[in-house]
């Protein structure tokens, strides 16, 4: 079986006429979807785990569904004609972590670590096992290492000039006696560092129960201090994006800098913010319940973002667009605002080009507990966005409760 992805969609930015930018040249592409970038794998699903600008390209990695020792999965390069470069490199695997590493001028994304001239070196499943899902500044060495988590807890530090991997927690997909974290849920997501802490999301739980009831208990946002023999619960619901001011940096004032991270349960969305040691709880109206499973597949991947809108970055989560400040905290919690609404599993996005890329999460052959044998894979027009604003779709919407809900 080969599965593809239907190619990058591009959303035009606003610094630029919409009509000047049609006359430079560029290859096919139907409502900002390119064709000519469309990717492959031979898995039961082929999804964009991440995309970054860096080097004078843009660097996209794909994933199979649950492939800890590789896959046929790719590490792609696309030149700024469009020119799309399959690297050699590749090993594959259940890739969606991506930071860029200031002191070593390096971009990790999925296994591979790439510098400024484009060298790209790997981390073979071999050596660091697992479906890596999250970087993060490594709290004590920022300098020279960096954190790794794997969708099913397994947190690595590596060097970032010898690429040295060393386990600090096992994966649970190992067969191993080795230190485990054993917190619950599973299925993870993000991953962030900021206070002191390490703060690690997942949207998922083994309980059977959660392919049919959206209510029962699944995911967990915990947090490790780097020298406990025990990570911390700080809530037991569903979280997908971990992240703070400094996105894909890391934060540039790990003292201060808030987190944020934004999750569900059946009711709603749950926003959290960690300011001055302390978790603050917000509540935010689902756009679509499409997007609802306790079993959490549904949310590949949420992230919080930059798109060159000054203070404000883009959010993605349960089928919105979200207008989100980089100011938001306890004391500025004004200014969250839905943009526009998708149907699409938006795998991650970023400003590249004068335009915004969206990298999705189009085929999969288990269809997500669906019984289609084949899923539409016609192009969808991205939202087309002037004078700097999106225009929001009619939203209706309310936040479900079987009993009084209380935030904070």
């Amino acid at each position: 079986m080969r599965l593809t992805l239907p190619s990058f969609a591009f959303l035009a930015a606003a610094t630029l006429p919409f009509t000047a930018r049609l006359t430079q040249a560029a290859p096919p592409q139907i409502s900002g979807i390119y064709p000519g970038l469309a990717m492959f794998n031979n898995e039961r699903e082929c999804g964009t785990g991440a995309v970054v600008p860096w080097a004078d390209r843009l660097w996209a990695i794909t994933y199979a569904p649950h492939s800890p020792n590789g896959s046929s999965d790719k590490l792609y390069e696309i030149t700024p004609d469009f020119q799309q470069i399959v690297r050699p490199e590749s090993v594959g695997g259940t890739p969606a972590n991506r930071m860029i590493h200031r002191e070593s001028n390096q971009l990790f994304i999925g296994p591979y670590a790439i510098d400024a001239e484009r060298k790209v070196r790997v981390i073979p499943p071999t050596v660091m096992f697992g479906r890596h899902t999250g970087n993060a500044r490594h709290l004590t060495d920022p300098a020279g290492k960096i954190y790794y988590a794997t969708m099913e807890e397994g947190i690595y530090e590596v060097d970032v000039k010898s690429l040295e991997v060393t386990e600090l927690w096992a994966d649970e997909a190992k067969k191993t006696t080795d230190r485990k974290a054993d917190f619950p849920g599973y299925h993870g997501k993000g991953l962030y560092s900021t206070q002191g802490r390490l703060v690690y999301a997942n949207n998922g739980d083994r309980d059977k129960k959660v392919l049919t009831d959206p209510t029962v208990p699944s995911g967990a946002l915990v947090e490790w201090d780097g020298k406990a023999d025990k990570w911390t619960l700080i809530r037991r619901n569903q979280f997908t994006e971990v992240t703070g001011p400094g996105g894909i940096y890391g934060n540039e004032h790990p003292e201060k800098d808030p987190i944020w991270t934004i999750g569900w349960d059946f009711r709603s969305l749950i926003l959290q913010v960690l300011e001055e040691g302390k978790w603050h709880v917000y509540r935010l109206p689902k756009s679509s319940h499409s997007y609802d499973g306790a079993h959490g597949w549904n949310t590949e991947w949420p992230r919080i973002r930059e798109i060159g809108e000054g203070d404000s970055l883009l959010m993605t989560m349960h089928g919105a667009l979200w207008k989100f400040p980089k100011t938001f905290s306890s004391r500025n919690s004004a200014g969250i605002a839905p943009r526009s609404n998708y149907l699409k599993v938006i795998g991650d996005f970023a400003l590249w080009k004068d335009r915004v890329v969206f990298g999705c999460d189009d085929t999969a052959h288990a269809e997500f507990l669906n019984k289609r044998k084949a899923k539409a894979k016609s192009p969808r027009r991205s939202p087309s966005r002037t004078s700097g604003s999106w225009s929001p779709n009619n939203w209706t919407t309310w936040v479900q409760s079987s009993d009084v809900v209380r935030c904070g």
